[in-house]
């Protein structure tokens, strides 16, 4: 025994006891706490000279050193937790940490009960022992589950998942409480079931690593990714630790190698690959099938051996320089093939990177003769009547747009003729559908005859045909035009031996002294037609239309218009976009609505044209980009799915050559993720003056803001230059949607439109969907859609609850 007091206790009789407590491992020692605050310690074990690394005497029942160093932030805590002890007379248990003279930090766990004593003090036997490699293994474990780059797992003997790290919620949607207990198998792909476990028997069997394995596991969602794993046991624990890397990615890298070097053999494009110089060194073999070139011919030339002399330097010059800027370059170009022959090509060039350094160029071409030709055709189908021959509502709708513009620079007349088969239907009803159409293509044949070349004629749908009478004096001609029609059809048709006699009904209306709208001019017409049905058929009627009440509406919207964004008076409605395939919520179109104070609710269609004319529409755009932009950024920042924003854009708002700035700042200022933004423009303004307005668009792409042609199909778009727009979405004009999906020609016209959509890998969206039977057509021909049958324009309130809804994700 040593004489230290510290080693000591009064009487014999403890020896036994000093010699057991300074042979247990740890710390023991009693701790005394007086009724002032101060502390000091009665007795210690041995085992706290190796645990503190302090020699006893240094102590002098001061247990000062020891607080000294307990590591700064753990002092409050042990303190507390010794306070709380006394204060409680309950248990005592604490975890700290020390660093004594050795400098390695140590963990230690302190328990004791306390005890009072008849002066006021208290006292605590207390055991200390180093936890420090328990820790440390905990800590290691720990960092071993927490860790972001690997997919952790422990599996027992049973198969149930015990622990897993977040990274399983990150790559496979599962949180941990919906795997742990959970049986892992159950989660493999079924194809990959029997060998998944067959490796986890064998690991368990050899309690060894296991070999490369690689299986798919189910994500949340439903679909499946590839694991790559390795594992080790613990016998002893009855335990799995398993390893995951997501795989998925590489696995589809190395599909793409393996099927890029099939396609690079066996595409119908050709391709050829050069250096940095230019020099061709290696082509495909459908390269020689286009070119007629063979390989050994081509490698170690240039493109060159292409040129077809229809492209002067600056062309070529300008195909490299997007290539030096961009990396890449696309477009069409004529070459020439070895026997001498042009012809066109869809080519695209695109940089190699090895590591962000170019290396070199692959050069993708494709023999697009027979593209040009099918889109001719398909250009005609589009813009003209397939039974008749006549120029369609698309086509007549663009050159009625185009003649009134014309006509405001000439200052002469247009006058539109709108045309209706006086009892048509009893004809199809007594002699037959294919009697009524043959009908209808004399009747088309005859409007020809009697037209002048620069007249249109066209054929709107059913017995309906419209006529444009360009460059006219006025009425007085209209007139005579319309009475050489209507002695025309006294005439009778001679079809099949039959002589079939018809009268017809016209109507007239004239720009611009009853409207300078094509939309109105055609609706004018349409009513005066009805007019003339009510005078008793077989004659023609102008359009009578009250221009004082006109003009007096005209000057009612012009000042109106300037006070309604200042007065509050404007507010927006959305109407939801869905994808039918899938039923699923795309965006919304942002529809403006303008409450007026007297005059209540006034519709778009009444103020938008003259918002365009007076020039107000500028501030009404960007009140309606504004509002939408703020209240789509407030959704997303609510948790809310709401796709994209559409929002239309008028002609001479797009025009403005602030407009690209305006758009931008808008956008940044609201912080609306640009991707979350769709402008929807009209055909006729970009196609009135396409060179100005491409680099405008694609301005807009580059900051992911996507572009829409809205009511597609009324104007008239060329599709040469239709190809080179950077745009996202074909959206079909609500005529052509009504009368499906009975109305045949309207069926041709919309499947055209997406079928030209598929050709240009655009996407396309059909407005004022209404019934059910029009929602099957749409979903077969995979377009998305937007209409009544979904949901009617929401308030802002009323699509906060839409999408809050279930029917937001499933129709």
């Amino acid at each position: 025994m040593s004489s230290d007091p510290l080693f000591s206790t009064p009487g014999e009789e403890n020896a036994l006891y000093l010699e057991l407590t300074d042979g247990i491992p740890g710390a023991i020692f009693q701790y005394i706490l007086h009724p002032d605050g101060t502390d000091q310690l009665s007795y210690i074990s041995r085992g706290c000279v190796d645990l503190w690394e302090i020699e006893a005497a240094e102590l002098k029942r001061d247990p000062g050193p020891l607080w000294e160093m307990i590591l700064p932030e753990d002092v409050e805590g042990l303190a507390r937790s010794i306070r709380g002890s006394a204060e409680t007379m309950t248990f005592w248990r604490h975890e700290w940490r020390i660093k004594p003279a050795s400098g390695v930090v140590k963990w230690l766990s302190g328990t004791g009960t306390p005890k009072q004593r008849e002066n006021g003090d208290i006292c605590w036997n207390s055991v200390i022992i180093d936890v420090t490699r328990e820790r440390q293994t905990q800590e290691a474990l720990d960092s071993f589950f927490d860790q972001r780059m690997t997919m952790n797992a422990m599996v027992d003997f049973e198969g149930k998942f015990v622990r897993v790290n977040g990274l399983w919620e990150t790559k496979l949607g599962y949180r941990r409480d919906e795997l742990e207990g959970e049986v892992f198998i159950e989660f493999v792909h079924p194809e990959d079931r029997e060998k998944t476990l067959s490796e986890a028997g064998r690991v368990i069997e050899n309690s060894e690593g296991s070999s490369e394995f690689e299986n798919r596991y189910r994500h949340k969602d439903g679909f499946y990714r590839w694991l790559s794993w390795s594992s080790v046991t613990s016998p002893e624990a009855g335990l799995i630790y398993a390893v995951a890397i997501d795989v998925t990615e590489a696995r589809i890298a190395d599909d793409k190698l393996r099927q890029a070097a099939t396609v690079f053999q066996s595409t119908v494009e050709g391709v050829m690959i050069s250096d940095l110089d230019n020099r061709i060194i290696e082509v495909n073999d459908a390269f020689s099938q286009i070119t007629g070139y063979t390989e050994e011919e081509a490698i170690g030339k240039t493109p060159d051996l292409l040129d077809s002399g229809k492209h002067d330097p600056s062309f070529f010059n300008a195909i490299w320089q997007s290539v030096r800027e961009n990396g890449h370059w696309r477009g069409e170009i004529w070459s020439r093939r070895k026997d001498g022959s042009v012809f066109p090509e869809l080519l695209t060039i695109s940089t190699i990177l090895n590591k962000d350094e170019p290396v070199g160029y692959v050069t993708v071409f494709s023999d697009i003769s027979t593209l040009k030709a099918h889109q001719e055709k398909l250009d005609y189908l589009a813009h003209h009547d397939p039974l008749t021959g006549l120029p369609n509502r698309l086509l007549f709708n663009s050159r009625l747009q185009q003649s009134i513009r014309l006509s405001e620079r000439t200052g002469r007349s247009i006058a539109v003729l709108f045309i209706d088969i006086d009892r048509f239907k009893n004809i199809n009803d007594s002699m037959g559908h294919p009697t009524g159409d043959e009908l209808l293509k004399h009747v088309a044949a005859r409007l020809r005859e009697q037209l002048r070349a620069s007249d249109t004629a066209a054929r709107l749908g059913g017995d309906e045909f419209v006529v444009l009478l360009e460059d006219i004096e006025g009425a007085e001609h209209a007139g005579q035009v319309a009475d050489t029609l209507m002695k025309a059809f006294k005439e009778t048709f001679a079809m099949d031996g039959v002589e079939i006699g018809v009268t017809v009904s016209m109507g007239i209306s004239l720009f611009p002294q009853d409207s300078n709208d094509a939309a109105e001019l055609l609706a004018d017409a349409d009513a005066a037609m009805y007019q003339a049905k009510e005078n008793g058929r077989n004659t023609y009627a102008f359009y009578s239309s009250e221009s004082t009440a006109r003009a007096l509406e005209y000057v009612f919207f012009e000042n109106a218009l300037r006070r309604a964004v200042s007065d509050n008076q404007l507010f927006l409605e959305y109407q939801p976009q869905f994808d039918l395939e899938p039923g699923k919520l795309t965006g919304m179109e942002a529809l403006i609505r303008w409450q007026h104070p007297d005059k209540g609710l006034i519709t778009p269609d009444r103020f938008i044209p003259i918002a365009e004319q007076n020039g107000t529409i500028r501030n009404i755009g960007q009140w309606v980009l504004q509002t939408a932009c703020h209240q789509g950024k407030a959704w997303l920042d609510a948790g809310l799915d709401i796709g994209r924003i559409s929002i239309n854009v008028a002609a001479s708002q797009f025009h403005d050559e602030n407009f690209l700035a305006e758009v931008l700042a808008i956008v940044d200022e609201s912080g609306l993720p640009p991707e979350h933004l769709e402008l929807e423009l009209t055909e006729s303004s970009f196609m009135h003056q396409p060179e100005r307005a491409i680099p405008k668009l694609h301005a807009l792409r580059e900051r992911n803001i996507t572009i829409a042609i809205d009511d597609f199909g009324t104007g008239f778009s060329s599709l040469s230059y239709l190809k080179r727009l950077p745009i996202d979405k074909l959206k079909i004009d609500r005529s052509f949607v009504m009368d499906l999906p009975d109305d045949e020609e309207d069926k041709a016209i919309v499947r055209a439109i997406i079928g030209l959509g598929k050709t240009l890998k655009l996407k396309t969206i059909a407005e004022g969907v209404e019934t059910e039977a029009q929602v099957a057509f749409f979903k077969q021909a995979k377009c998305d859609a937007q209409g009544f049958y979904f949901s009617r324009p929401l308030g802002t309130d009323a699509m906060d609850a839409f999408l809050r809804s279930p029917q937001t994700t499933t129709l």
